[in-house]
């Protein structure tokens, strides 16, 4: 009887911020969190990977999404990442996603957003580990 091998599952860690000046009003992170979800219907989006276990962090002048990226294959994470380096240089985009923070801010007049970053971040083994088993756990992926 011959065991089926079962791929391992990859994860890389991913930060979209957003600067927002003069400062913050009330911010709905309900609202801006959905941010990473729209990632995946933007056109060319890398099939074989998906986002999830999103969530924000906000300080006086700036907001960011975070997210995780998981895919079965370390070249999924690779096409994924070389996507989302190009994605933000599209005008439409940024613009729209600038437009979801803004419309987040309770207020919003006189206030000026401007996506200035997105990255990889750097993660731990063990955060990563930690990350890929509640992943596992949440989709019922047994590997």
């Amino acid at each position: 009887m011959t065991k089926e091998i079962v791929p391992s599952l990859c994860a890389h860690r991913y930060a979209i911020h957003f600067d927002i000046h003069p400062n913050i009003s009330y911010l709905n992170q309900d609202i801006v969190v959905i941010i990473a979800d729209l990632l995946q219907l933007f056109h060319q989006f890398p099939d074989g990977v998906w986002i999830s276990q999103q969530s924000v962090d906000e300080g006086i002048d700036f907001c960011r999404v975070n997210f995780w990226v998981f895919s079965v294959t370390s070249e999924g994470l690779k096409e994924f990442s070389i996507w989302f380096q190009a994605i933000f240089r599209e005008a439409g985009v940024t613009q729209v996603l600038e437009r979801i923070v803004t419309c987040a801010l309770d207020e919003a007049d006189g206030i000026d957003v401007e996506l200035s970053d997105w990255t990889r971040l750097n993660a731990t083994e063990t955060d990563i580990q930690k990350t890929i088993q509640t992943e596992q756990t949440k989709n019922n992926i047994d590997m």
